[in-house]
């Protein structure tokens, strides 16, 4: 299912349907005078804002992989993770991941065990990270929640990782539990549950640490921290004025939204939603379509040509300068059927 909504023949007629409803919404032929009132130094500034997230990916994976016992110089990170990133987004499975595991395999030495485990907290932990702070932080606005209720709420969540784990409520085990060996073999499944053990004990020891935790919740609200502020700057040159927690609540859910369709870039599904916050929160209907689609201009698309970038740079590294081999070598790498370093 997941790989049928990733085909063009699907996606692209879903998420033109979605952003013609963000069209629709905004009435854009209306808006007559208050085009030429957008600030176009603000979008500016938010794409320069915008550049920082790339090395907040890399400094968050460095200190995962550091923590874990394998560095890797942060030069090298930068256009693993920008390729990664993007490439997740258009393909299905998330292909770009498998191949940051051949790179860090091949490159430096990084067993997939601990590839895997550090991939695993990137992509599921942050994406819970996001869509909690995200729901949080749009019910303390809702409610007016006071400050240190907020902060204490937030601190309580970022913690949430740590004491999961030390209750002995270890996700990739419980997946292992599954009666799946019917479909994939008994000796197969019992083999994968092995292997999802080992990556989940190196998942375990990298989140149970007070400050590896701490550095990764730390690195991840950056990430999130500088997107708000994006949207924020994104919708003063509208001449919309948002609360931070608004802000932060109204993108958060939306990308989860977006996460959720399996759309490229959640195109569509993730700005019907954000569109129908920002409407929540106050803002008109024009305005907050055109936030959304500035947010996509300075977010967005920069992220997309800084990955079509990084392809190019890794592609022409690659012994055999082929990137989807590496992928196919990296999918070897993790079947637990072979050998595995680590």
């Amino acid at each position: 299912m997941v790989r049928r909504l990733r085909q063009p023949i699907v996606w692209v007629p879903v998420s033109l349907a979605l952003l013609a409803v963000v069209v629709w919404r905004s009435r854009p032929w209306e808006a007559g005078e208050q085009l030429g009132a957008i600030d176009a130094r603000l979008l500016l500034a938010a794409l320069l804002v915008g550049q920082a997230t790339p090395f907040l990916w890399a400094i968050r994976s460095r200190n995962l992989l550091a923590a874990a016992g394998r560095p890797v110089p942060l030069p090298a990170l930068l256009p693993m993770t920008s390729f990664a990133n993007t490439i997740n987004n258009l393909t299905p499975g998330s292909a770009g991941e498998l191949v940051r595991l051949y790179l860090l395999r091949a490159h430096h030495g990084v067993d997939y065990r601990t590839g895997a485990a550090v991939i695993l907290i990137e992509r599921f932990v942050a994406l819970g990270y996001l869509s909690a702070s995200a729901l949080l932080l749009w019910i303390a606005w809702l409610e007016d929640w006071p400050a240190l209720l907020t902060a204490a709420s937030v601190a309580v969540l970022a913690a949430a990782p740590a004491v999961v784990y030390r209750l002995g409520l270890r996700p990739l085990n419980l997946l292992g539990a599954f009666p799946l060996g019917r479909l994939v073999g008994p000796g197969r499944w019992a083999l994968w549950g092995a292997a999802l053990a080992r990556v989940d004990d190196t998942v375990a020891g990298l989140l149970v640490h007070p400050a590896r935790l701490a550095s990764f919740a730390a690195t991840t609200a950056a990430v999130f921290a500088v997107a708000t502020v994006q949207l924020e700057l994104v919708a003063g040159a509208t001449g919309v004025t948002l609360d931070p927690r608004a802000a932060w609540g109204a993108l958060g859910l939306s990308i989860t939204a977006g996460v959720l369709t399996f759309l490229p870039f959640g195109l569509g599904a993730a700005d019907l939603v954000l569109v129908a916050l920002l409407g929540t929160a106050g803002v008109g209907a024009f305005d907050a379509g055109a936030i959304a689609l500035g947010y996509r201009l300075v977010a967005t698309l920069p992220f997309a040509v800084q990955g079509v970038a990084a392809y190019a740079w890794l592609s022409a590294r690659l012994p055999d300068g082929d990137l989807g081999r590496a992928a196919g070598e990296a999918a070897a790498g993790l079947n637990p059927g072979r050998d595995v370093p680590g």
